[in-house]
């Protein structure tokens, strides 16, 4: 009878998720957590009857939170997908499982500090002043309560695009300048970047409207080439990490885009788009990259300026092997022509 029980133990126990405690003695204890508070867990047991069903009444146990070394939560796919795409339509089912995780922040393994800081992510994509300030208050309690250091730095830099939004800019960058220079996560060091060149434009902007003639003023000539040179290296230092958030590359281009066009570089602004629209096709940029180049007239887009500098390029280096290697047939007075008109009949 005792093999039967185990047969009929394991199919039930396999016919759904559990969450499993593992005990201070290495015990590990398996069920469903039904409540819990400072000093108890209580935890529903899952044992078949020799029919294969759940008896009525379902024996639960009261283990000691402070015998509890780590629990693996059981799995849930609509709480997975929801941490994934963390948008606004992912807010009620995020809440409910912050709900239910946010007591259990500190307890290794618990996937609390990852919950949270996807709802914070949500709550901020609303660009509600409200959700801003319940997002600043989640992030705070993640950064100063989890048990994952990346939870921690996660909600860290949440924080500070929080603290933007309820304007907290002046700190909120203040933090981001050291963030930049601590984190060797290349998310962490995407974000805390992404801030700072957002205050590196707005720096910029009120440079533009103080000194509209600037190129004409020897005084702050090279003031706005530095500001102009700073703002797009944090703009663009998301797209050398290739691969790792393509959203955030492609954001970052755009901020690019915003600042050609301020400065008078649209060319430079059209080919960035394109090199969106190439690179980050499926991304919220390439919408707005495509929108921006689909405003502007024919004759704005006829001009393909990275395709002219590969011609350029091309034709260099044709002189440059004809002159390494002259064909055999040439004359002399072939070879003595300008190198620009030889350019003009290089094929």
């Amino acid at each position: 009878m005792i093999p039967v029980l185990i047969i009929l133990f394991t199919a039930c126990a396999a016919s759904h998720a559990q969450d499993v405690l593992e005990m201070n003695t290495g015990v590990r204890r398996t069920g469903e957590i039904l409540s819990a508070d400072d000093k108890f867990i209580r935890l529903g047991l899952d044992i078949a009857t020799p029919s294969g069903s759940l008896p009525l009444t379902r024996p639960t146990v009261a283990i000691p939170r402070a015998d509890v070394r780590s629990i693996d939560f059981a799995n849930s796919p609509e709480r997975d997908a929801a941490m994934r795409s963390a948008t606004v339509e992912d807010i009620p089912v995020l809440e409910g499982q912050w709900q239910k995780f946010s007591p259990w922040l500190e307890m290794p393994h618990s996937p609390a500090g990852a919950i949270g800081c996807a709802l914070g992510n949500a709550l901020l994509a609303t660009k509600e002043r409200r959700n801003a300030d319940r997002a600043l208050q989640l992030f705070t309690r993640i950064e100063g309560k989890s048990w994952q250091d990346s939870d921690k730095a996660r909600a860290r830099e949440g924080r500070l695009r929080a603290m933007t939004t309820t304007g907290r800019a002046a700190k909120a960058i203040e933090e981001a300048k050291a963030l930049a220079l601590e984190t060797e996560d290349p998310e962490i060091l995407i974000e805390a970047n992404f801030l700072l060149a957002q205050a590196a434009e707005k720096e910029l902007r009120a440079f533009l409207k103080e000194n509209p003639r600037w190129e004409i003023d020897p005084a702050v000539i090279e003031l706005r080439h530095r500001l102009h040179n700073r703002v797009l290296e944090l703009y663009l230092q998301p797209s050398l990490f290739f691969g790792t958030d393509n959203d955030k590359a492609a954001r970052g281009l755009w901020g690019a885009v915003g600042v050609y066009e301020l400065c008078g570089e649209a060319h430079l602004a059209i080919e960035t788009c394109r090199d969106i629209l190439a690179f980050y096709p499926e991304t919220h940029a390439a919408t707005q990259a495509k929108t921006h180049l689909a405003s502007l007239k024919p004759g704005q887009l006829a001009a393909d300026w990275e395709s002219e500098a590969r011609q350029e390029l091309l034709q260099e280096g044709h002189a440059s092997d004809s002159s390494t290697n002259p064909a055999p047939t040439a004359s002399p007075q072939e070879s003595n022509k300008p190198a620009k008109e030889k350019k003009k009949k290089s094929p």
